[in-house]
Formats: C-alpha cells, structure tokens, sequence
C-alpha cells in the first residue's frame, strides 16, 4: 500500500542525481517514483503514475527519450500534474521546446530551494 503523501515522479538518466532529488523530496514530504529510463515509465504501476502531482524531468533522460517528451507522455496520464524540466543544456532549442509544451523549466544546477518554492506553488 502507498502513502497518502502527493507524488512526484522524477525522470532522471543519472541514478545518482536522480537519488540524491528523491531524497530532498521525501524530507520535504513528497512520496517518490524514480523513473531512471522510458521503461521505467510504463510498468506496473501505471495507475500510480496517474496520481502524481509533479513531475520533475532532466531535459535529456537517456539516449532512448529526451525528458521533455517522456514528461509530456506521463502528463497526459496525470493531467493534474505540474512539470518542471530541469535542463543543463546550452542549447535553447530544448528550453523552447519545454516551454512550448507549457512546461516551467529551471536551469541545472537548479538550487534545491528554488525547486522547493516551485513544489509549494499552487
């Protein structure tokens, strides 16, 4: 059985990036799914997927899939779900590309408080 705490889903390539935001969520309070590959994505918790309330991406998530698109797929399953697009690339493409999905972006390092203030946004 799951916590009653708001999910966030965190699609990250790099287990140890993608660890280390998880635990900075679960001491805000958040209950954590660290999706580190598009397989990852889809398995058998798909209904828990559903119930996220965030959904934090690292604009480049693994050769298979960017971030932004994964994200977007998981948000049509999760309409009630934010999206935060964390991005350490210098190419504005990618940011655009972000943004024109109606997605809020932040630039890598992203400050932990600044992506906690984002969490707390309503």
């Amino acid at each position: 059985m799951h916590s009653q705490k708001p999910l966030a889903l965190v699609i990250e390539d790099d287990q140890s990036a993608g660890e280390a935001l998880a635990m900075v969520l679960e001491d805000w309070g958040a209950d954590v799914m660290l999706i580190t590959g598009a397989d990852d994505a889809h398995s058998d918790e798909d209904a828990r997927l559903r119930q996220a309330r965030w959904i934090i991406t690292d604009c480049q998530a693994g050769a298979a899939r960017d971030g932004i698109t994964l994200a977007g797929q998981l948000a049509a399953d999760a309409p009630s779900a934010r999206v935060l697009v964390l991005t350490g690339s210098v190419k504005k493409s990618s940011e655009q590309d972000a943004r024109a999905a109606g997605f809020e972006v932040m630039s890598k390092p992203a400050p932990v408080e600044a992506i906690l203030a984002w969490l707390e946004h309503t």
